[in-house]
């Protein structure tokens, strides 16, 4: 088990944005750590949040919008929880950047929850990632503590990015303690026929910022986009370049491109991240598209 580190509030590792909270209870005196402790401090920083029951179009925003993210330097925040906060982490790391999570219990291996997670949590720890609570270890995540934790996430942020949440979610919860914290909010925008995109929408409604691209956040954050261009065609490899022109003559599913392809499951799924991660394919429900 990795080291599990206490930092006070007055330490050089404590997350800077933190120390800026004016009122004294919402800033943890101290925290427990394990993980790459510079990851703390890697700015800028930016939570994604949204619901445990994450729909098809909720994961195709997040493949969308972290990668892009990701190569452009921010460090990526979340919960660990099931759903969106798993796939923000998995998709920050499967680009290559690094993320922090924060927990409602304790950091040590037999508190982590969900148990479901566990093993993303040892590979966001294998993987410069950073495993964050106010929670000494040995405490366990009852439910009262996720509206604690969620005021960290929004503490710990430049800006607070809503994916999905119906109007008595957590996620609510956490944009509402960035409005009081002074950090801006972006949501993306929803169906209106689902009550998943109720949160967002209503939080676009109230002045916060609307997603509609990775962009849309790097420009706010005043960051060139052009400073890291992608990867083309050319720097693919063989394999990611042999699934680019497979999906070149239409969508399909990544069983699908397992069965046309030939390759086995992770060899596909490797060159999926990889054309993603160069933006160009994108996933809408089950099925991969070409960008260009």
């Amino acid at each position: 088990m990795t080291d599990i580190h206490k930092i006070q509030h007055t330490a050089s590792t404590y997350p800077p944005l933190l120390t800026q909270l004016k009122d004294r209870k919402d800033r943890p005196e101290q925290l427990y750590v394990r993980g790459n402790l510079d990851t703390l401090t890697q700015l800028p920083m930016v939570a994604v949040v949204g619901t445990r029951k994450i729909t098809p179009y909720g994961r195709a925003v997040i493949k969308r919008m972290v990668p892009t993210w990701v190569r452009h330097g921010l460090t990526i925040v979340s919960g660990l929880a099931l759903g969106t906060d798993a796939l923000v982490h998995e998709e920050t790391l499967n680009a290559g950047g690094k993320t922090v999570a924060v927990l409602a219990s304790g950091v040590d291996d037999p508190h982590i929850s969900p148990r479901t997670n566990f093993c993303l949590a040892q590979r966001l720890l294998s993987e410069n990632g950073v495993l964050v609570s106010e929670y000494s270890p040995g405490t366990t995540a009852d439910a009262f503590r996720f509206p604690e934790r969620n005021r960290i996430v929004a503490g710990l942020s430049q800006v607070v990015v809503v994916t999905e949440g119906t109007m008595k979610s957590g996620t609510l919860i956490t944009a509402k303690w960035a409005l009081e914290y002074g950090r801006d909010v972006f949501a993306v925008p929803g169906p209106i026929t689902t009550e998943i995109s109720n949160a967002p929408n209503w939080l676009i409604s109230q002045g916060a910022h609307p997603l509609l691209q990775p962009e849309d956040l790097l420009e706010y954050l005043e960051i060139d986009t052009q400073k890291q261009p992608q990867k083309n065609k050319q720097q693919l490899s063989l394999n990611a370049a042999l699934i680019y022109s497979k999906l070149k003559t239409g969508p399909a599913s990544a069983d699908n491109l397992i069965i046309s392809s030939k390759l086995d499951t992770k060899t596909v799924l490797a060159a999926i991240s990889e054309l993603e991660i160069n933006e160009l394919i994108f996933c809408s429900g089950d099925l991969y598209t070409t960008r260009v």
